[in-house]
């Protein structure tokens, strides 16, 4: 008499994990352009930074007008299926950036950041160097282009 063979039940077999394949790197910019246009603020900066997404991991990179516009990025894209981690490094606000160009000015100097181009204006102090105070901002994080409309050294008296 032969055997008949032993099906095993459904407790013996062993479970093996559920692993999602990767998800395709461009149906994750996808979701990221979706987000983008989701939100006014980044859909009026969508021109001053990029994103890019390589085996899920996002890179964003420029500039955005406010620190919310950056922070909704930052929360929300790790949200999306898909994606392992991002890399905000390189993106930075221009509310942040002015705050840091406003305590290297001397009195008398002005800065407006539009989308990290820093445009200088006012009167610089006796004393002060207009290429100094552009090279000091020019290193700020973030600053793209640095130009200057500076009055000639106010002399005190």
């Amino acid at each position: 008499m032969s055997q008949v063979p032993q099906i095993p039940n459904a407790a013996q077999v062993p479970q093996i994990p559920q692993v999602s394949p990767p998800r395709p790197d461009v149906d994750i910019e996808e979701d990221v352009a979706q987000l983008i246009r989701s939100y006014s603020p980044l859909k009026a900066s969508h021109s001053y930074f990029k994103y890019q997404a390589h085996d899920g991991v996002v890179s964003l990179i420029g500039n955005v007008r406010s620190p919310q516009a950056r922070r909704v990025l930052i929360d929300n894209v790790p949200n999306i299926a898909g994606v392992k981690q991002v890399d905000a490094s390189a993106l930075y606000d221009d509310e942040t950036i002015r705050l840091a160009v406003g305590s290297l000015l001397p009195d008398g100097v002005m800065a407006s950041v539009h989308f990290g181009a820093v445009a200088l204006t006012g009167r610089l102090p006796a004393g002060a160097s207009a290429d100094e105070v552009t090279q000091k901002v020019g290193a700020i994080a973030g600053v793209k282009r640095v130009g200057a409309e500076l009055g000639a050294p106010i002399n005190s008296a």
